[in-house]
């Protein structure tokens, strides 16, 4: 545990902490927190989330964070509650769950058989419903066709409605095969700003259909060893939630930036924001809050990046918008890593 000012910088430090870092508790004091922790920093602006804390009341959360060969911590860094000192402080902890990680990794290869047979129920359902609507319009279809005169409007809505559903058959069929079977990256040199506009310019007519503001400020510059394709099928997931979620005449900002290793890009929405016993499930596969939606866009996109040796989290307050963090690494996924599912997200 610790104390932090609006700089990041340690005010006091418990000796759990200073054996973390390898140091001693007064030793800590004064330093940063990206001097402290430099391995999280690197994905984690310090200065901004301790003034997001203690000015704003949001909570920056990581969850399972491998900060060691053989340590999986739980980061928070939140406001002070109820505190009595001069100045505004935060309180970042670091819960060690580096048995938690151990006993899930367990449990996890044992619930695989269970898990695909939810799966396929998952399926069943997601796909049932379009069929079921398909069977009785094709009904409706049999019956319009045997009137004389037929009635031509009529029978072009039915039409119009089983085609709907065909496509929203064909697209949970797609998303799936594509979360359960990604196909093999194909990896060359890009630019992230590049692949963020090309997913922008499929979404124009959605973005402007609700009179939304879009707020760009792309600085990544080093190139990025990634699949353009399957990114952009997760910026685009990612911005199309945004724009769902955002009502008329919001704003969705953009934002890229090159950080020492990796490239980090932010996309955020003014909506409704995420509820904490929320933001612990939004990647997982099938689960979603939103009438008609799959559950299936945010596990797609949190896949791919992952494939491509990166991470995912959230930053949300409930009633101040959401923003999703992508942190990808410059030369694209190691020759060999571990491509479990990793849940990134943050609390209010």
């Amino acid at each position: 545990m610790a104390l932090v000012n609006d700089a990041a910088d340690i005010v006091f430090a418990n000796r759990a902490l200073a054996l973390v870092c390898g140091s001693e508790p007064d030793a800590l004091v004064g330093r940063s927190l990206a001097d402290a922790l430099p391995a999280l920093a690197e994905e984690v602006d310090w200065s901004q989330a301790a003034r997001n804390a203690i000015d704003r009341g949001r909570t920056l959360r990581i969850a399972r964070y491998e900060l060691g060969p053989s340590l999986h911590v739980d980061c928070r860094l939140g406001p002070l509650a109820d505190a009595d000192v001069a100045s505004p402080l935060a309180l970042l902890t670091l819960d060690d769950v580096t048995e938690a990680v151990g006993l899930e990794a367990r449990l996890l290869r044992q619930a695989r058989t269970q898990a695909i047979a939810n799966l396929g129920d998952s399926v069943a359902h997601e796909i049932r419903n379009p069929l079921n609507s398909i069977h009785m319009n094709m009904q409706l279809l049999r019956e319009g066709l045997a009137k004389d005169p037929p009635d031509k409007p009529r029978l072009e809505k039915t039409a119009t409605t089983v085609q709907r559903e065909i496509k929203r058959l064909d697209g949970v069929v797609r998303d799936f095969v594509q979360y359960s079977r990604p196909p093999a990256l194909r990896l060359e040199l890009g630019s992230i700003n590049h692949v963020v506009r090309a997913a922008l310019d499929l979404l124009d007519a959605q973005i402007q259909e609700k009179d939304l503001r879009v707020d760009i400020d792309l600085q990544s510059s080093r190139p990025i060893r990634m699949d353009r394709d399957r990114l952009q099928r997760a910026i685009y997931n990612v911005l199309l939630n945004a724009v769902q979620v955002t009502g008329r005449e919001g704003s969705i900002v953009c934002r890229s930036r090159d950080e020492t290793r990796r490239c980090l890009l932010e996309i955020g929405d003014d909506g409704p924001g995420i509820d904490p016993n929320q933001s612990r499930h939004i990647f997982e596969i099938f689960y979603t809050t939103k009438a008609g939606g799959t559950g299936l866009g945010l596990p797609i996109a949190n896949r791919i990046v992952e494939e491509h040796g990166g991470r995912m989290a959230v930053n949300s307050k409930p009633g101040h918008g959401a923003t999703f963090a992508f942190f990808l690494p410059y030369d694209g996924p190691p020759s060999s890593m571990d491509s479990g599912p990793t849940v990134a997200g943050s609390n209010a």
